[in-house]
């Protein structure tokens, strides 16, 4: 196992709207970069919204209070304007912050609470539910997000036990605040330069395509399949997804091959750059070698592909790995004991074998100011096993080669883009196979009431799965 190289998050720096820093937290001074979405065919706007509804359970007089609290943080900020300084400053926007009771907790009197009150057209929803564990299916977290969906309407989840929890709450605003911007169609920030330079070639666009296969959690003759797209800068694009019958490989391949072929018709329609280069990361998680064989067949039969509508086609593989990695020297100790940690810098790339990476995700970095912190506060660092699979690449149409290094850049960058958590600067999974059970999950449950997640327009074109 030998070192390949380092990525430094100072690197891959973040552009918002008045600057670029590496700090996400930066942009309650620098502002979002765009409160509209970034490409064309996308039908929301954050400036559409003129409401942010808070939505609680009535007759709970512990919860009201806190209620009060929230709305009073998101409309005036925290005494410390550098943690938060207040929804409106923040993002920019002059919408009204309130709250409504709902009567119990069911998804459809909490639906009916924000229909009833005439907002589905101008208010976003933020809901207050007690807190479940996001591995239960039939959770009222997830049943009441699917009602929400199935009626193109995207929510933020706020839990009672964050709301009572001081210091979590705290840190809480602000990520909060970013996820509801993302879900209204902004851009909070993106990578302030192309993590690929291509020299040599005018007028090219590079995709990055996350993909995955998850199982029902019931019923396993049924899966889901999706795709979501993020150009070089890491900007969302767009996402889609088809329901599967995964009892045999013909029948993944063809809904496979199915979903590849619309959302690499979408992504042409959606940009008018002459040279398309598409990379795509999946997910190694759940699949096993049928599945893996059937992802194989549907994309080198892909009608786009092999019309040479993209000059160039990459696959990584992407999975967690059991292999621990630790540094004798390292500079990062335990700020209490002192004691040394061993943790590793996050970012540093060893090759196990051709084609096949290993990638930190968690340890020290170095940010600016010589200033070193981490982002694992215990426990063992963790990394992942990226894998190169030139069999199911399309061989270049041009010379525009890119090498291995290059195509692990475009992993690490879509760790560093992390909307749900601000104090962490590089996430442990990138964002393209980051969420998969949620979108799975609340897929399967669209579907079980009929509803084509592909068919609805706004939730098609926001991040509404963070």
């Amino acid at each position: 196992m030998r070192i390949l190289d380092r990525f430094k998050i100072t690197d891959f720096k973040l552009n918002f709207k008045e600057s670029i820093a590496t700090d996400a937290y930066r942009i309650i001074k620098l502002g979002p970069l765009s409160k509209t979405p970034l490409y064309k065919n996308a039908t929301v706007d954050v400036d559409q919204y003129k409401l942010l509804l808070v939505l609680y359970k009535k007759d709970e007089s512990e919860i009201e209070g806190r209620v009060k609290q929230f709305i009073k943080d998101l409309k005036e900020g925290l005494e410390d304007k550098r943690i938060f300084s207040g929804f409106n400053q923040v993002l920019r926007t002059n919408v009204d912050i309130e709250a409504i009771p709902f009567n119990k907790y069911d998804p459809d009197t909490i639906f009916n609470t924000f229909n009833q009150h005439g907002f589905s057209n101008v208010a976003f929803p933020v809901i207050i539910l007690p807190k479940v564990a996001r591995s239960e299916y039939d959770s009222i977290y997830y049943r009441t997000k699917a009602v929400f969906l199935a009626k193109d309407i995207p929510t933020q989840i706020v839990t009672i036990d964050l709301l009572k929890d001081a210091n979590r709450y705290k840190w809480s605003l602000l990520p909060l605040t970013v996820q509801i911007f993302v879900k209204m169609g902004g851009v909070p920030y993106a990578l302030a330069r192309r993590f690929i330079s291509i020299e040599g070639l005018t007028n090219v666009a590079i995709n990055i395509v996350g993909f995955s296969l998850s199982y029902h959690p019931l019923q396993k003759k049924r899966g889901i399949g999706f795709i979501t797209v993020f150009d070089h800068n890491g900007v969302w694009n767009f996402m889609d997804s088809v329901v599967l019958s995964m009892d045999k490989v013909d029948n993944i391949t063809e809904g496979v091959a199915k979903l590849i072929e619309r959302s690499l018709k979408e992504i042409l329609q959606r940009t008018a750059t002459e040279n398309q280069i598409l990379i795509i990361h999946y997910s190694g998680k759940e699949i096993s070698s049928r599945e893996e064989e059937a992802i194989r067949n549907a994309i080198v039969t892909a009608k786009y592909l092999n019309e040479n509508k993209f000059i160039t086609v990459y696959v990584l593989k992407i999975k967690d790995s059991d292999i621990v990695v630790g540094l004798k020297d390292s500079p990062y100790k335990d700020k209490r004991s002192e004691i040394e940690t061993w943790y590793p810098p996050a970012g540093i790339i060893f090759s196990l074998k051709r084609d096949v990476y290993l990638m930190v995700t968690t340890g020290y970095f170095e940010q600016e100011k010589d200033n070193i912190r981490a982002n694992i506060t215990r426990g063992l660092p963790t990394s992942k096993i990226i894998a190169r699979h030139r069999e199911m690449e399309i061989p270049s149409q041009r010379e525009t080669f890119l090498e291995d290094k290059d195509l692990l850049k475009s992993v690490f960058a879509m760790c560093r883009l992390n909307y749900a958590s601000m104090s962490n600067p590089l996430s442990k999974d990138p964002l393209t196979i980051r969420y998969s059970r949620e979108i799975a999950w609340l897929t399967l449950r669209l579907e079980e009431h009929d509803i084509d997640l592909s068919k609805l327009n706004k939730i098609k074109n926001i991040m509404w799965f963070i």
